[in-house]
């Protein structure tokens, strides 16, 4: 019986001090917001009805994104988008010719799964700036660890255009880092 005891007693121990590093190694990860300002993207003419993507090449850079709260060899260990404002950069200076928008990022890397981050459908036609809606489970996590993704906006429109349409995008990420 007392082995019983001390089995189960260690067991517990074990339990505990497991409890203890863990709890001390997550106290270690730090929270940030960072901003893409002025993304743009631009669909080139003739669009048609429907789906219409235009894809921007982003250069990570964690120095400059994380200005004084850079540490030598931190690593982002999750990220998820907090927000996405779209503007429109053209002369009509509206979205009377969207349906919906989605916004996704892609990357080289084929352990990096393309990941669908926000959407809006319908977009007001009368608005010159939409705000997305963020999926709350989509995450942004591999895609600072990389040296560029894409950030992809697909535009669904309600019918065939030839002019070009010009977007703009503010994106806020909130990255958690060691």
């Amino acid at each position: 019986m007392k082995k019983i005891y001390s089995s189960i007693f260690l067991s517990i121990a074990a339990f505990v001090a497991f409890v203890v590093v863990f709890n001390r190694c997550s106290s270690n990860e730090k929270n940030q917001t960072i901003t893409l300002k002025n993304i743009e993207f631009t669909l080139e003419g003739p669009l048609y009805s429907g789906s219409n993507p235009a894809q921007y090449t982003y250069q990570v850079d964690l120095k400059s994104l994380m200005g004084d709260q850079f540490v030598e060899g931190a690593k982002i260990s999750s990220a998820s988008l907090k927000s996405a404002q779209i503007s429109s950069s053209d002369s009509a200076g509206n979205f009377d010719m969207i349906n919906s928008f989605v916004l996704s990022l892609a990357s080289d890397n084929k352990d990096v799964k393309m990941q669908e981050l926000a959407l809006l459908n319908p977009v007001p036609a009368s608005s010159k700036m939409v705000e997305l809606k963020p999926s709350a489970e989509a995450k942004a996590d591999g895609f600072f660890s990389e040296k560029q993704f894409y950030i992809v906006l697909d535009a669904d429109l309600k019918e065939d255009l030839e002019a070009n349409m010009t977007f703009k995008a503010d994106l806020v990420f909130n990255v958690n880092y060691k």
